[in-house]
């Protein structure tokens, strides 16, 4: 597949061309965000579709106002500033790798009967959503069976998290899946054990 790369020092937008090694990127492109060019990148085009995205080493401003769908693999790094007002959309089988990065810009999960995986921990600062239903759900399991991974949901007041059918997978059958909620209904299953009282801001959901 295609890879287009970011070329910009200098602040642009996601459909700027000549901010790019190959042109806008369009479905079925991957995705590069570099340490060598570290141009802040605004995404506000009305569709931004992509195969993966890998911004290794990038210490620039990825601010994502309008959807940017991704139909593959996640890959960023602890260097990386990810902000905005919409979401990156999952919309297949991904592996998700962090690095150390906050997610500040939502994250959805799109796709019935699709599997994410967690190569490392994942920490999210916005809304998270989840679109399993009953007759599909989503699968969120470890890349690596039997090595915990922890999903931090930081609470700051004021997002929202809308989950269905989000099946989160006890690998090791340790029964070690825990689900700290800031707000809404107690209840217990076989994957979810919420808590009664009220957590501290930062939410966190840990598995292994």
């Amino acid at each position: 597949m295609p890879t287009k790369t970011w070329t910009s020092n200098l602040a642009s937008t996601w459909n700027t061309a000549a901010s790019w090694a190959g042109g806008v990127p369009v479905a079925g492109d991957d995705v590069v965000f570099t340490g060598l060019n570290n141009g802040q990148c605004t995404i506000t085009i009305a569709t931004a579709t992509i195969l993966s995205l890998v911004t290794t080493g990038y210490t620039g401003n990825l601010i994502v106002n309008t959807r940017l769908t991704v139909g593959g693999n996640v890959t960023l790094s602890a260097s990386n500033n990810i902000s905005g007002t919409s979401d990156i959309t999952i919309s297949t089988n991904s592996l998700i790798t962090s690095a150390g990065a906050t997610i500040g810009c939502g994250l959805r999960f799109s796709t019935i009967n699709t599997t994410i995986q967690l190569a490392d921990t994942l920490t999210l600062s916005s809304t998270f959503v989840a679109l399993g239903t009953p007759a599909g759900f989503i699968d969120l399991v470890s890349s690596s069976p039997g090595t915990p991974r922890i999903f931090n949901l930081l609470n700051n007041g004021s997002t929202s998290q809308y989950v269905d059918y989000l099946n989160v997978t006890d690998i090791d059958s340790s029964a070690a899946c825990t689900l700290w909620t800031y707000k809404g209904t107690v209840t217990t299953s076989s994957n979810w054990y919420l808590m009664v009282t009220q957590p501290p801001t930062v939410s966190s959901i840990s598995f292994t």
